[in-house]
């Protein structure tokens, strides 16, 4: 079992890297200071690029803790895997208000789309706040070493990344939109 768990873990975090473009180990950046570019101009390409850039930045934020972890002692593990989350609630808020602006342009049904999607972020924000507080609740013993025993980080940020990806799927085929499934978001 416990080996299992193991190559879980492994698999769950070697998946992230390689859908990581580049290591991010400094504070996960606003989404208003990440854009140097003009805003796009359809929804379809607004919330692709919205979506592309949670992905990236909340596994950035992931990373980072894997980064700090080996110059930290368990007081400072603790806290700064509980920051980690920190960071992908205030990632996952960036994303929400991403999605609530993005112009309702070049789709039939922009603001039906959109509804399902800001309920994803309410999906991903509740996952974050209970793997946060599960996390908490472990002993100082699961955060002797690097690598948190019983992660909750690692494997929340996998079922994060689902909980928005599948709704844009699903958006897509309900609404006849291909541009948002397949690809979209996830560059």
């Amino acid at each position: 079992m416990r080996f299992t768990r193991i190559a879980l873990l492994a698999g769950c975090v070697a998946l992230m890297v390689a859908c990581s473009d580049k290591p991010d180990t400094a504070a996960p950046a606003s989404s208003a200071s990440s854009r140097s570019s003009p805003a796009p101009a359809t929804f379809v390409s607004a919330v692709c690029s919205a979506v592309s850039t949670w992905q990236n930045r909340m596994v950035g934020a992931a990373n980072s803790f894997s980064t700090d972890s080996p110059k930290l002692d368990v007081s400072g593990r603790r806290a700064r895997y509980s920051r980690a989350f920190d960071d992908q609630k205030a990632i996952t808020d960036d994303l929400r208000r991403d999605i609530e602006g993005a112009p309702a342009v070049g789709v039939a049904d922009a603001e039906s789309i959109r509804t399902a999607l800001v309920a994803a972020t309410g999906d991903v924000q509740t996952t974050l706040r209970l793997n946060q507080a599960d996390a908490a609740s472990h002993p100082d013993s699961d955060y002797e070493f690097q690598a948190v025993k019983e992660d909750r980080l690692f494997a929340g940020t996998e079922k994060s990344l689902s909980q928005i990806l599948k709704p844009l799927d699903e958006q897509s085929r309900v609404h006849d939109v291909p541009e948002l499934g397949g690809t979209c978001g996830r560059t």
